[in-house]
């Protein structure tokens, strides 16, 4: 699980500069995987899914390329409201906001092979919402991509990661059959589709704590570790949001 791929520094963890990214495509090639969007993805094969979260414009320009070298797909994620737009939704100042792909680089995309799937309308935490509002999101989304896209969408990811037995009722009721997420990565409950629990790769992975993600080595439970704290701790970005002027 990526979100931004670029040369451009931020105090954040969630970019991987281009360089990192590359090296570790390479890597995911050398051991002799497959690169799969999650729609395809298969358990009988070696394959490897990498997904981007939110949909910047970075992940077309730096990432596209080099998943090309590759031969590799991907998934991306896109939040509806915000195509095209900055990221304005994000806790950050207007001068440090990014922007988000727009709807004919999510197509160019597409038309490569990629799958754009869904992170709802607005970023926005579906659990605290009324069931209507949550159905405007899950369903208001599909749609839209579906109409840019012109195939079916059927992969779901919860803004913030926050997803609870409710919200999975709701987005197997819109006709979402996979949501993406990245907590909890075992104990997870029954329903009719499927999870797809992903490790994030962050700016400090450097190339053992990567393989750690994808093969388990003495470091695979640290990194586990990491993103069970990562996830606690987004819940303090979450109650800024909430305190954010709407």
């Amino acid at each position: 699980m990526y979100h931004k791929v670029s040369e451009q520094y931020e105090w954040g963890l969630t970019t991987t500069t281009p360089r990192q990214f590359k090296a570790q495509m390479l890597a995911l090639q050398h051991l002799g995987f497959s690169f799969s969007r999650i729609e395809d993805y298969s358990p009988d094969l070696n394959q490897v899914l990498i997904t981007f979260d939110d949909g910047y414009s970075c992940i077309k320009e730096y990432a596209a390329p080099i998943l090309e070298e590759v031969g590799g797909v991907a998934t991306v994620f896109a939040i509806t409201d915000y195509v095209g737009q900055k990221n304005s939704w994000d806790y950050f100042p207007e001068d440090k906001q990014i922007t988000h792909m727009s709807w004919s680089e999510l197509r160019e995309l597409h038309d490569k092979g990629w799958e754009i799937g869904s992170h709802g309308k607005s970023h926005r935490r579906l659990i605290n919402m009324s069931s209507k509002n949550v159905h405007d999101e899950l369903a208001t989304s599909k749609k839209r991509i579906e109409d840019e896209m012109g195939s079916e969408v059927t992969t779901f990811c919860p803004p913030f990661n926050a997803w609870n037995s409710d919200l999975l009722s709701q987005i197997e009721y819109v006709g979402y059959t996979r949501v993406a997420i990245s907590y909890p990565l075992t104990g997870l409950p029954k329903w009719s589709g499927e999870f797809i629990p992903r490790l994030g790769v962050y700016l400090h992975d450097v190339m053992p704590l990567f393989l750690a993600k994808i093969m388990t080595n003495p470091l695979s439970p640290i990194e586990v570790l990491q993103q069970q704290m990562i996830n606690m701790a987004g819940d303090g970005k979450i109650l800024e949001s909430w305190l954010k002027p709407q």
